[in-house]
């Protein structure tokens, strides 16, 4: 999949809450159907409500995190991590290049975001999705 497949498909799709499809989508469920489209199933988990991230859960470590490596220099397709004032991480993206990541926001639904000093000031992480980490 390319950069302007990947857009083409999801821009402008509105934000549902725990939303699985082109009809509706949460930041997860981006990452879920964009790396179906790749080949890699990622779990799901909708059993979080809107203030998760202030109960002091870390879902991204609980249940995502063995499958992916944490990486330094992002690249196309890596998964974006953002964290709150807490330092918990709450919402995810897909690294697009040029400063570029794609992301379900609340009220806007999927858009192209500059990562500016905002979001670098917020992003918890850059991890990339391996087959077998421990190998």
């Amino acid at each position: 999949m390319t950069e302007k497949e990947l857009c083409r498909k999801y821009v402008g799709v509105p934000y549902e809450h725990q939303g699985r499809s082109l009809k509706g989508m949460d930041c997860w469920g981006l990452i879920i159907l964009a790396y179906r489209e790749i080949g890699v199933e990622v779990l799901d988990l909708t059993d979080y409500d809107y203030d998760w991230a202030q109960q002091g859960d870390n879902h991204f470590v609980k249940n995502y995190y063995e499958n992916w490596q944490r990486v330094e220099a992002p690249c196309f397709m890596d998964l974006l991590m953002f964290s709150n004032p807490l330092g918990i991480p709450y919402h995810a993206g897909i690294h697009l290049g040029y400063g570029r990541f794609l992301q379900c926001a609340l009220r806007v639904g999927v858009v192209i975001t500059p990562l500016d000093d905002k979001w670098r000031q917020r992003l918890y992480g850059v991890y990339r999705y391996v087959k077998d980490k421990d190998k």
